[in-house]
């Protein structure tokens, strides 16, 4: 019975284990890291853009946490003409009824300059028989031109 405990107990430390994913860890991977303001490792995004620019493959993860401090992790990737979005809200213990992983086609990535933020969409997304955009980060138009070479 204790065998049975100490397993239970072992499973159950590794799976809230999963669930968590803080900014010390998307830092430490590379992540592009959005905090509702400032957004951290910004020239790993650039890079993308750059290789974008080239029509080369490229990829990139872009973490978005909520005010709670869940992550939603963006796994986009490029081929050189396609983009692929991974969306995935496994790690977010709020998502609710939202599948843990979607994934879609998209055709373009659009940036839009507005008066206090640089936004970057994904537009002609394909999921399922559906076409739409995704908004997968937005920028502070500061701190976008202290990265500028």
């Amino acid at each position: 019975m204790r065998k049975l405990l100490n397993l239970l107990l072992f499973l159950g430390i590794c799976m809230l284990s999963a669930c968590s994913y803080d900014s010390e860890t998307a830092v430490k991977n590379g992540d592009v890291i959005n905090m509702h303001g400032p957004v951290y490792n910004f020239p790993h995004f650039e890079r993308f853009l750059d290789n974008i620019e080239a029509k080369e493959a490229a990829s990139v993860r872009i973490t978005n946490y909520t005010l709670e401090g869940n992550p939603t992790l963006y796994n986009l990737s490029f081929d050189g003409s396609l983009f692929d979005l991974e969306i995935d809200r496994s790690k977010n213990k709020d998502r609710g009824d939202s599948p843990a992983k979607v994934n879609m086609t998209c055709s373009e990535l659009v940036s839009e300059e507005g008066q206090q933020l640089l936004t970057y969409t994904l537009e002609g997304c394909q999921q399922d028989s559906t076409v739409e955009s995704f908004t997968i980060l937005s920028v502070l138009k500061e701190q976008e031109e202290d990265h500028e070479h």
